[in-house]
């Protein structure tokens, strides 16, 4: 497979998405909200793209929960990662939303929805209450529970972001973060290490923030993070994706060729350009037409259609309660 993934237009393949599917260095494709109307159309779209590329190839989403989830109608509608930990009940059903947001994706034939999020705290804008707790032992408890229901269901569990994003208010999306603390080992890295040593992560994403009392790059386009410090120092041996580098975040590694180029030449498996056509194309004619043989061990096969799902006492049942969270969730927020 090849080490880039990225985006299309619509509900439906162009031509131009056709021709950059079936390219060699394409190695995956990311779904966004606007590819979404109903499960009819999004299953003949996996369909399509599958049948383009005409190899294997790594569908995604972002289908955390609260307000990162684009997929929504006809979907169970999942609470963000806060709620669970503010829950009674918390460690259930984060077992439970991690197979039920996982068991709905595989059965329209995606493999992977980009998460959990491993991020301390909840005043950093681009994550607020993605993250499920400003504690370093919550969050691994309810991540642990959380990836335990995402492969009971078949799919792997990508951690992101590391080191950690919650320490900066600033947003990633919007502009490149700098976190000056130097207890970040100590702390937010406790999470990722306590999930690679219990052999939960299956992949990572880096975040787009300068730790610049350890380097002067952000941690997507980091050797020292990515080689020295998740590989060596931390033994993990998964998939390493980068966040979307079109996001202002990874401005400092140079035009779109040269990020994609800095994100592999750091450590990522996989890098990820969305949203820019242009910059994509950019991005695609200066990578290497390297192939990523790890990148295969996250694909999965679909486990069934969505209407058949749908009608197991299982999926009934965690539904129920899951919806029943949610709804507890928007009432306090009101």
């Amino acid at each position: 497979m090849g080490p880039l993934m990225l985006d299309v237009a619509g509900y439906e393949l162009d031509a131009e998405d056709r021709e950059i599917i079936q390219h060699p260095t394409v190695g995956g494709i990311i779904f966004f909200a606007r590819n979404y109307h109903d499960r009819e159309q999004l299953r003949a779209l996996t369909k399509d793209i599958r049948n383009t590329a005409k190899r294997p190839l790594l569908i995604a989403v972002d289908q955390e929960g609260g307000r990162v989830q684009r997929f929504r109608e006809e979907f169970t509608l999942l609470p963000p990662a806060k709620a669970f930990a503010e829950s009674n009940e918390g460690k259930s059903l984060a077992y439970d939303g991690g197979w039920l947001m996982a068991a709905e994706l595989l059965a329209m034939d995606i493999d992977l929805s980009l998460a959990p999020v491993l991020d301390l705290g909840f005043d950093c804008k681009a994550i607020g209450d993605r993250a499920f707790s400003d504690d370093p032992q919550q969050v691994i408890q309810y991540a642990s529970e959380f990836i335990k229901g995402m492969k009971l269901a078949g799919m792997a569990a990508t951690g992101k972001h590391f080191p950690g994003h919650g320490g900066v208010i600033a947003d990633s999306h919007l502009e490149t973060p700098i976190d000056s603390r130097d207890m970040i080992k100590k702390h937010d890295m406790t999470v990722f290490q306590s999930l690679i040593d219990t052999n939960l992560l299956d992949a990572m994403m880096p975040a787009h923030v300068v730790f610049d009392h350890y380097d002067s790059s952000p941690a997507s386009g980091s050797e020292y993070w990515l080689k020295q410090v998740l590989r060596e120092e931390m033994g993990f041996k998964g998939v390493v994706f980068s966040d979307d580098l079109n996001m202002k975040g990874a401005d400092v590694l140079g035009s779109y060729s040269e990020r994609a180029i800095a994100a592999q030449r750091a450590g990522c498996d996989m890098v990820m350009l969305c949203n820019n056509r242009k910059g994509a194309i950019e991005a695609l004619d200066g990578l290497p037409q390297a192939q990523v043989p790890s990148l295969e061990s996250l694909c999965k096969k679909p486990t069934g259609e969505y209407r058949d799902l749908i009608n197991t006492s299982k999926w009934q049942e965690t539904e129920k309660r899951i919806t029943r969270l949610r709804e507890q969730w928007m009432e306090k927020q009101a």
